[in-house]
């Protein structure tokens, strides 16, 4: 065979160390996520053996799936000429406003959609209750292919069954939820959010959209959003009542009952930052048919209650799983690289830097599930856990991936070489979904600011240091973490109004930090009090205290007890 350009003999051809190297793509993403493992295990122990297993089943199913054929199609559909596009006209010339997703794009929310990642409770086959535990894991796997133009629409579509299943008549019940969470629906997370106008993000007051009473029980609105995330079948929309100052919930279908397109106009889609693989436009109102969802007096109440509540969860869900997919990737990667004679893995500044990568993913997924659990037992806490979870956990994955990035080098800035790019794009988005850090960060201090909740994190909190007290070896641990939350508490509670607005990131970054380490030292007493001399998340209690003392003013201390040592940073890799 002739090889004209002398192929065969060039040296810089030949096969080298990352020749073999295939990224995580084959593995099954339940099955190599120890941190998510764990908390299925703590979460669902009274669970009832067939249930559990059925859940376990349902995981790793889904696991496999996410390694496999979805992390293909999320690549795939992630290219030029695969974004979704609007159709605005047939092709006999009628307004049809219709947007088009790729082949591979409509497969992933199919495949995603079908095996009831939002709704399998509405498959009959599935025979036991679909707990938010289960429902929220499914969530966190997905969200470690990025957003992939499925996770954004998953929140859309969650909040959409929400709101009808708790405030929509009978007859929206049984008209829409087979919509968007029936067992062989063609409408794959095609459930929209329409809020934000120009002239309002967050203060939803501002907005000028106008709805009117119409006929048959029905509502005309006019006006214009300027964010609309994943429209499609139906969605979900704001606007003041007419000669009123009360914004009201809305529910839009895309298609009157009498078959016409429902009175809007898509004026473009958003070029934004990433999320790419589904579509964001602005949009007209002219004379839109809607129809009320709950009482229009309480549209803002139940619009945060069931909507952005939803979607809150589900930002921090999707940090957290993006979070450890840079973390895969980036120990995936050193596992073949060599550099100076040996690989990279083997490098301790690398190693150290692998660590601190999973302790804080680990400090985002953790809470962040402890928060679900509280929600579901009432304990008040959760009402500061959540939106300080949103801040904190949106904030803290755009840093993941880019450190994931700069440990790869020059491959991590690649999109056809590694995922990373595209996740740090989708992480940047999501900072910004639901409330930017300012806006959460206030919200999360009003939280504060009531007693009773305020009790109850210090409760939740600091019981879990006083166990920990008793075991020599995490009292400084315990110590770093109480002295966090008592300097936390005295402020909230002493320091005038004007200052704690002025300063409440700093408040909120100071209640993580006591929140994550109460965390992991649970985990590790709850080791213990298994029969477990120690537990490995005495070094992630430690390696976070460290990170703790670099990054947060208010930390005091021995720092230099708080370094891991290279046992430490390599059980923590290693797990």
């Amino acid at each position: 065979m002739n090889h004209p350009l002398r192929l065969a003999e060039n040296p810089g051809l030949s096969s080298y160390d990352l020749t073999s190297y295939k990224g995580n793509r084959g593995k099954n993403f339940y099955e190599e996520d120890k941190i998510l493992q764990r908390v299925i295990e703590r979460y669902s122990s009274d669970y009832k053996p067939d249930h559990k297993k059925a859940m376990l089943d349902h995981l790793k199913g889904y696991g496999e799936l996410v390694g496999g054929i979805l992390d293909e199609l999320t690549e795939a559909s992630h290219k030029e000429g695969k974004y979704g596009e609007v159709v605005k006209y047939d092709r006999t010339g009628n307004r049809i406003d219709q947007i088009v997703y790729s082949h591979e794009q409509k497969l992933s929310r199919k495949i995603s959609y079908d095996y009831g990642i939002v709704n399998l409770d509405f498959h009959d086959e599935w025979k036991f209750p679909f707990t938010d535990l289960h429902r929220q894991a499914l969530t966190y796997l997905a969200n470690q292919n990025g957003e992939g133009g499925v996770t954004c629409p998953l929140a859309m579509t969650e909040g959409m069954i929400r709101v009808l299943q708790g405030i929509g008549t009978e007859e929206q019940k049984k008209k829409y939820l087979p919509l968007v969470a029936g067992k062989g629906s063609f409408s794959h997370f095609m459930a929209g959010q329409y809020v934000t106008e120009r002239v309002g993000g967050s203060n939803v007051g501002a907005n000028r959209t106008i709805a009117r009473k119409g006929e048959n029980g029905k509502w005309i609105l006019n006006g214009e959003k300027w964010f609309c995330s994943n429209p499609g079948d139906l969605w979900v929309t704001t606007a003041k009542i007419e000669d009123t100052e009360t914004v009201g919930l809305f529910l839009v279908p895309r298609i009157k009952d009498n078959g016409e397109l429902n009175g809007h106009h898509i004026l473009r889609k958003k070029d934004i930052i990433g999320s790419k693989g589904k579509l964001t436009v602005e949009i007209v109102y002219e004379d839109l048919e809607a129809e009320a969802l709950g009482r229009p007096a309480h549209g803002i109440a139940n619009l945060i209650r069931y909507v952005i509540r939803t979607s809150r969860v589900h930002v921090g869900l999707a940090a957290s799983g993006m979070s450890r997919r840079a973390f895969m990737e980036a120990r995936e990667y050193s596992r073949y690289r060599t550099a100076y004679g040996k690989k990279i893995q083997d490098f301790p500044a690398y190693s150290r830097e692998l660590a601190e990568m999973r302790i804080l993913y680990a400090a985002l997924v953790m809470p962040i599930f402890r928060g679900i659990d509280w929600t579901q037992k009432g304990i008040l806490a959760e009402q500061i856990s959540t939106p300080l979870m949103k801040y904190r956990s949106s904030s803290l994955s755009s840093q993941i991936t880019h450190r994931a990035i700069m440990a790869l080098g020059g491959s991590g800035i690649i999109g056809d070489y590694t995922c990373l790019p595209r996740l740090h794009n989708d992480c940047i988005i999501n900072e910004t979904w639901e409330g930017t850090h300012l806006i959460i960060t206030d919200h999360a201090l009003g939280a504060m600011n009531r007693a009773k909740i305020r009790d109850s994190f210090v409760s939740e909190l600091k019981k879990n240091f006083d166990s920990a007290k008793k075991y020599p070896e995490l009292k400084a641990i315990s110590q770093l973490g109480e002295d966090l939350l008592l300097d936390w508490n005295k402020s909230i509670e002493e320091k005038p109004r004007e200052w704690k607005e002025t300063y409440r990131v700093d408040l909120s970054d100071q209640a993580y930090g006591a929140l994550v380490l109460s965390e992991f030292l649970e985990q590790a007493v709850f080791d213990r009090e298994s029969g477990s001399k120690r537990s490995r998340f005495d070094s992630f209690a430690k390696g976070f205290g460290a990170f703790l003392f670099r990054t947060l003013p208010k930390t005091s201390g021995d720092y230099d007890s708080f370094r891991l040592d290279q046992e430490e940073v390599d059980e923590i890799v290693n797990w």
